[in-house]
């Protein structure tokens, strides 16, 4: 069962003909071109994580280079014809392995991220829940509790729910990597990751990675978004309970949503595709 704290998964989506050399090209000729998101391969753990549009030309060969190191993500591909069988699995197997205090799952959206050679991904947070599947190569990967108050605090949550992708008060600390749930993951291995739980990795070989990711939002996480808004607009009332917190900040979201001018706050997360 799925809970507040990072944990290994076992899974057999691995092995598909998909995900081989000849099966990848046909996959990356599916996914829109918009999807399509690549960064600077190599960066410290403690630098800021950002990606940048790409063309599928780069793309390609960036995969067809054995000797280039990448880092390319696939975002918003749950649906797309080729993936969406893959995504369906995770999604399903998701729904059956979540606690009931999470209640129902609103809204996931689906990547799959590539790397090779010295790729690593930057120490950071995610607002969705991630279930991530490793099909191809390895990976390594640290992760660490969202529920310790010295790695996440409730300023950084205040920062990164109000809009900073980056807050400024999340640090890495190599200290701290006796703390963190650090695997090497191969096909067959995979790990969950509830919301804000800090996360980096490095993929350390010149073989292609290729690991599927199910990121989703759950009431747990809203509830969690919402009393941190409240703390951050209403300062002096912090002490009051999280409960009330987020049902003003839902009530006020509603009524700003019922007029129109309610943003989507994240606007690749759809209906589970089950």
């Amino acid at each position: 069962m799925l809970g507040k704290e990072p944990m290994v998964v076992q899974h057999d989506r691995h092995g598909s003909p998909l995900f081989s050399d000849t099966g990848l090209h046909e996959l990356l000729a599916s996914v829109p071109d918009d999807s399509i998101k690549v960064k600077t391969a190599h960066q410290d753990y403690g630098e800021l994580f950002s990606t940048r549009q790409a063309s599928r030309q780069t793309l390609l060969q960036l995969i067809d280079t054995p000797s280039a190191d990448c880092w390319i993500a696939l975002h918003e591909v749950e649906s797309t014809s080729l993936l969406k069988p893959l995504f369906t699995a995770m999604a399903a197997a998701l729904m059956a392995s979540l606690p009931p205090r999470y209640g129902a799952v609103l809204y996931c959206t689906g990547s799959l991220f590539i790397s090779r050679g010295k790729a690593s991904t930057p120490y950071h947070l995610d607002y969705g829940s991630n279930l991530l599947l490793q099909l191809r190569g390895h990976k390594h990967f640290m992760a660490f509790s969202p529920n310790d108050p010295t790695l996440v605090s409730r300023e950084t949550l205040r920062q990164f729910f109000s809009g900073d992708a980056n807050p400024h008060s999340l640090h890495y600390d190599p200290a701290h990597d006796h703390k963190a749930l650090a695997l090497d993951l191969a096909p067959g291995m995979g790990i969950y990751m509830p919301s804000t739980t800090p996360h980096c990795t490095e993929t350390r070989t010149q073989d292609l990675s290729i690991t599927a990711s199910l990121s989703f939002v759950s009431p747990l996480a809203e509830r969690l978004r919402r009393s941190s808004l409240f703390d951050n607009r209403v300062p002096p009332l912090r002490f009051l309970p999280q409960g009330f917190k987020h049902g003003v900040v839902a009530a006020y979201e509603g009524l700003r949503a019922l007029n129109g001018d309610l943003k989507p706050r994240h606007k690749s997360f759809r209906p589970l595709p089950l």
